[in-house]
C-alpha cells in the first residue's frame, strides 16, 4: 500500500511511512458497498486509496441528504474516531476501489504522538469546516444553476480528462444524488443541466459529461 497519496500523511517522511503501513489494514470494497452505517461504533479510521466514496443520512421521511463525496487521498470519519461517538452518517461505495483502514486506538496514538499528523488533521478538519460553512451559505443565496456548476467543476477538476478542448468526466452519481449533492429538487436540477446543455457549455449522456466551455461554466459558477 502506498500511503503517501494519503493527503494528511503526504509529506511524512519514510521511516514514518512505515510505521503506519503496520498498523493499517488495505481493503477492497464494491460498487454499492456500504462501508459503515450511521450509529455503528466508530472502530476504524479509513482512508481512500482509490475509488468514490458517498457519506450520507437517511432521514424518517424516507429523504437522504449526501453529505460529502471522498475519493483518492481522502480520509473518512475522522471525527468520529476522535470524539469516540456514533458515525453521524453512513458511507457507502459508489463505485469500486481500495481503502485503508485504521483501528482507532491505533489511529489516535499516531496523531497524538506525531506532531505533523496531527497538524495535517486539524487542517483537514478546518478544511471541511470551511467547505460547509460556504457550503450552506451558497444554499441560502446562490441560485441553483450557480450551484451545480460549481460543483460540475470541482468533478472536473477531481476526475477530468481533457481532450480536444473538452473535459470528460464518468459520471458515478445518478442525477437525483446529483440534485442532493447541490440542495435542491430532481426536477430543478434537470432543469438546469438543461439550460446548461442549450447555451452549449456541457453535455451529459448517460453517465459520461462533457464540459465544452469550462469558461462559461466558470462564469456562471462565480456569477452575483
Amino acid at each position: 500500500m502506498d500511503l503517501s497519496v494519503i493527503q494528511i500523511f503526504k509529506d511524512l517522511p519514510p521511516a514514518d511511512l512505515k510505521a503506519l503501513e503496520k498498523i493499517a489494514t488495505e481493503r477492497k470494497f464494491e460498487k454499492g458497498e456500504t462501508l459503515f452505517h450511521e450509529g455503528d461504533t466508530p472502530d476504524n479510521l479509513w482512508f481512500i486509496l482509490d475509488g468514490e466514496v458517498k457519506v450520507f443520512k437517511e432521514y424518517p421521511s424516507g429523504k437522504s441528504a449526501i453529505m460529502g463525496i471522498y475519493g483518492k487521498g481522502d480520509s473518512v470519519a475522522s471525527v468520529a474516531v476522535i470524539d469516540g461517538k456514533p458515525y453521524p452518517a453512513t458511507c457507502q461505495a459508489v463505485v469500486g476501489g481500495t481503502a485503508v483502514l485504521m483501528k482507532r486506538p491505533d489511529a489516535l496514538k499516531a496523531i497524538t504522538t506525531n506532531p505533523k499528523i496531527a497538524l495535517e488533521v486539524m487542517m483537514d478538519l478546518c478544511g471541511r469546516l470551511r467547505s460547509l460553512t460556504a457550503h450552506l451559505g451558497s444554499m441560502s443565496v446562490q441560485s441553483v444553476i450557480r450551484r451545480l456548476s460549481r460543483f460540475l467543476l470541482r468533478m472536473a477538476d477531481q476526475m477530468g480528462t481533457e481532450k480536444k478542448g473538452a473535459i470528460h468526466v464518468e459520471l458515478f452519481l445518478t442525477r437525483k444524488e446529483l440534485a442532493e449533492c447541490i440542495g435542491t429538487s430532481f426536477e430543478v436540477a434537470v432543469r438546469c443541466m438543461g439550460k446548461l446543455k442549450e447555451e452549449g457549455v456541457l453535455e451529459i449522456e448517460g453517465k459520461k459529461l462533457t464540459i465544452y466551455s469550462r469558461a462559461k461554466l466558470e462564469k456562471i459558477a462565480n456569477s452575483d
